[in-house]
């Protein structure tokens, strides 16, 4: 009953416990946990389990209001709403978003979800699953999701995967060949980087292609190393599939011939930051790589001994500098200096490589004014800052210029011109601050290609204000 409060969590009998979130916290909150049994402990765990399920489910509610309030892709819109809040990715803030909508229309897993008896990651199973028996019926599809809601908690979320899978398929039996078709279309290649230089590279293929994959990289490695080659299988493999893509590269050309295509005009290649210093040895500050980020100082050396090198000067917090330009589109050196500068997406949050980004005018590129002449470059003192509204640029400001300029992913890009979001910039100090439709503002700081020498130095802690702000 509401209000009640469990004495003995050792003697609990399953979960979840029935009572509301509020009540559920505050008897938890008032155990003695030092002082319990052990089987409490382990049922204090799944009891706070059942809390985190509870107040998913109740954000998922807010989710859904907000959803409501948005007319115009609530999806896309929403889930940047979101992102910016909770400072996590789209990706993230899109399955919330989806994971929210979803419940609305399966009340079993709603309900379920409320009294904290199953777990949002379940949910997303469970959705997926049925939702891959395209042309099973209404009334099929609430009786598969009832029957898995009912096996949620005896069932990890893979094996729930595989049970609901069964009872589509045999409620559906075309149901896997349209599956198969819909999984096609979310291939991909995905970077993800990992600690000690290292990085993973996921590649969600067809099961066939990817076989196909795996057999020529098995070939390649060979079946037994050459005398004196000490490298595991393991090893060979990845130095074999490694070889095939850096082969590429330095060649410009694919298998066949065709040139590799350009982005920005500039080359496919790996973009390494070094500060000239740590390349002569006088220190080992960290390199950054491009679409991964920071490496040791000996590693930066190494890819810089067969590269080209291009000089970036940096301002003493480690930011690349400006460099103006006239003309609506950038010229390279001015596109190499944003793409530099800035690293990734502006938007906050968004990781996607400033390489793979398009190059926008914060404030948007006047034509009249520039056809009458009053596009000139001014100097660097004279730039607008982020005081300005967008669209209040001084008339003698030149348009395209680096305090003007920002890298946007195509999705942020799009948002920006359909005006969902505002964005100033304060060139002083790097930073973007983004405002959406509810006057919320969210900073976006820049990423230093370089660390600063003062970074690495300690500081001691400032003084005590004197009583705490609580």
């Amino acid at each position: 009953m509401p209000g009640a409060a469990v004495v003995d969590l050792g003697a609990v009998e399953g979960f979840p416990l029935p009572v509301d979130l509020a009540d559920l916290v505050a008897m938890l909150a008032s155990v003695p946990v030092a002082e319990v049994s052990g089987a409490a402990l382990v049922h204090g765990v799944a009891a706070w389990q059942q809390v985190i399920a509870m107040a998913q489910a109740a954000q998922a509610g807010w989710v859904r209001e907000l959803v409501a309030r948005t007319p115009m892709d609530p999806l896309g819109r929403v889930a940047d709403e979101v992102a910016c809040a909770l400072v996590c990715t789209r990706r993230l803030a899109q399955d919330l978003v989806l994971r929210a909508d979803a419940t609305a229309t399966h009340l079993v897993l709603a309900d379920a979800w409320a009294a904290g008896g199953i777990e949002a990651r379940k949910i997303d199973v469970i959705l997926t699953e049925a939702q891959a028996g395209t042309t099973l019926g209404s009334a099929v599809r609430d009786a598969v999701i009832h029957d898995a809601v009912q096996r949620a908690g005896d069932l990890t979320a893979p094996q729930l995967a595989r049970h609901v899978r069964a009872m589509v398929l045999a409620a559906d039996p075309d149901a896997g060949d349209k599956q198969r078709v819909a999984a096609r279309d979310r291939r991909g290649v995905f970077l993800d980087p990992a600690p000690d230089a290292m990085a993973r590279l996921i590649a969600y293929l067809p099961a066939a292609e990817a076989t196909a994959a795996f057999t020529a990289i098995d070939a390649l490695a060979g079946n037994a190393g050459v005398d004196g080659d000490t490298r595991t299988v393991d090893q060979r493999r990845a130095d074999a599939f490694a070889d095939v893509f850096t082969g590429l590269l330095d060649r410009q050309a694919t298998p066949d011939g065709t040139a590799l295509p350009r982005r920005h005009g500039q080359r496919a290649a790996l973009q390494v930051t070094v500060a000239a210093s740590t390349l002569a040895g006088l220190d080992n500050q960290p390199g950054y790589l491009g679409s991964y980020g920071p490496i040791p100082a000996q590693l930066a050396r190494e890819l810089a001994q067969d590269a080209t090198w291009r000089r970036i000067l940096t301002d003493p917090t480690g930011q690349a500098c400006a460099v103006d330009s006239r003309t609506y589109r950038p010229g390279a050196d001015l596109t190499r200096t944003i793409i530099a500068r800035d690293v990734t997406c502006t938007f906050p949050g968004c990781r996607q490589p400033a390489t793979r980004c398009e190059i926008d005018h914060r404030t948007p590129y006047d034509h009249h004014r520039s056809s009458a002449g009053t596009d000139q470059a001014a100097p660097a003192g004279n730039r607008s800052t982020d005081s300005q509204a967008p669209g209040q640029d001084d008339a003698h400001e030149p348009q395209t210029c680096a305090a003007n300029l920002h890298a946007l992913c195509k999705h942020h890009h799009q948002a920006k011109t359909k005006r969902w979001w505002q964005v100033t910039y304060n060139p002083t100090t790097g930073v973007s601050t983004w405002t959406d439709r509810h006057g919320l503002t969210y900073a976006r700081h820049p990423t230093p290609v370089l660390i600063p020498d003062h970074a690495l130095h300690h500081r001691p802690p400032p003084p005590h204000p004197g009583h705490p702000p609580f």
